[in-house]
């Protein structure tokens, strides 16, 4: 029975741990790029699963939007890749590799 408090408290403890870390996700964005980060971020580092993807699609015209909105830096190729995403939505194409590419343009606008 000790054993399993113990192990019981130390995944309490672990799961804590790992909500302090997520709540200090935080980052210096500008306000139009923080909007869009804000709408990617959950979708993006959502559980892998059946409903991630269809989750990214039914957010993806709400990325666009946020994305050509974006006026502090040239968003060009993250306008790109959502037109890319919204596509391979619509024709059931590779969203996967679609959404990913939305990601690296992040990082590459935020580089």
């Amino acid at each position: 029975m000790k054993k399993l408090t113990m192990l019981l408290g130390a995944m309490l403890a672990m799961s804590y741990l790992d909500a302090a870390i997520a709540d200090d996700h935080h980052h210096n964005f500008a306000k139009d790029v923080d909007a869009f980060h804000a709408v990617l971020a959950p979708v993006w580092h959502a559980r892998p699963g059946p409903e991630r993807l269809p989750n990214a699609c039914a957010k993806v015209d709400e990325l666009g939007r946020l994305a050509s909105d974006i006026r502090s830096t040239d968003a060009t190729k993250l306008v790109a890749s959502i037109g890319a995403m919204k596509t391979a939505c619509q024709s059931k194409g590779d969203v996967d590799g679609a959404f990913h590419d939305i990601h690296e343009a992040f990082h590459h606008l935020i580089g």
